[in-house]
């Protein structure tokens, strides 16, 4: 079946991921016990990618798409070495699966520089990706674009279902979001922001599978709100990412 979109090098990214991510698990609440393994999210992305058109390279960028950023921290613990250990991951990505791959992962990367050994603020650093998806001096391609929110509409899925099982009402789920930095609002604020800017990304103009794509995020994002008993006017105005929503979002935009 030489015409099949998917070929050995697939599976290849698949092995290679699940080295990586070996022994790395899906966030639970506090006091729960980790046990989804977290190539489920990587099939999932992938998943995602495929179901709305993605070629077998973005495919393959979207199993390894957390490797640059997870990767480093997984295999090597030092500090001092979780650059240099990044360089080493791009370039077997580069060589093995070739430089397409390689830019969209390093797309999918977030790039800000470690403080102290640590990443930089979270509200630091999703504004900085923020401002990357609506930039327009060199802005994303539709296929980095399609591998990015195929992530985030893989996680805002799994944040609903779990939200969904976590109570019976939107006050007893708001513990819930206490495995995340931002907890409840900057996650309900983020993606938010995220589906107004994706919606504004130069490289999707005219992609009639990426902004289906974007509207499954949108209505997976309400959905998310919805079962949290929140207006999105509200989410676009809460602190963790306020800067971001009154420096780019007009009075009454949502």
């Amino acid at each position: 079946m030489s015409d099949f979109p998917l070929t050995d090098r697939f599976l290849h990214a698949l092995e290679r991921a699940h080295r990586w991510h070996a022994g790395q698990y899906r966030k639970v609440p506090m006091g729960e016990t980790a046990t989804v393994p977290y190539l489920s999210h990587l099939l999932g992305v992938a998943s995602v990618a495929l179901e709305f058109g993605a070629s077998e390279d973005e495919a393959i960028a979207a199993l390894l798409h957390d490797a640059l950023e997870d990767g480093p921290e997984n295999i090597q613990a030092d500090v001092a070495r979780r650059a240099e250990t990044r360089e080493e991951l791009r370039r077997v990505i580069r060589q093995e699966f070739g430089e397409q791959v390689e830019a969209l992962v390093s797309g999918a990367t977030e790039e800000t520089g470690l403080i102290a050994g640590k990443k930089a603020p979270w509200s630091e650093r999703k504004m900085a990706y923020l401002r990357k998806l609506i930039r327009t001096e060199k802005p994303e391609s539709a296929a980095s674009l399609l591998v990015s929110a195929s992530d985030k509409l893989h996680n805002a899925r799994a944040i609903l279902a779990d939200v969904l099982a976590f109570g019976d009402s939107p006050e007893s789920r708001v513990a819930f979001f206490d495995r995340f930095n931002a907890e409840q609002e900057g996650t309900l604020q983020y993606y938010r922001l995220l589906v107004w800017a994706y919606n504004r990304a130069p490289g999707g103009h005219g992609q009639v599978r990426l902004h289906a794509l974007f509207t499954e995020l949108d209505r997976t994002v309400t959905a998310l709100e919805f079962a949290c008993g929140v207006h999105q006017r509200d989410v676009l105005n809460y602190r963790p990412l306020r800067e971001f929503s009154r420096r780019h979002l007009g009075p009454g935009e949502s």
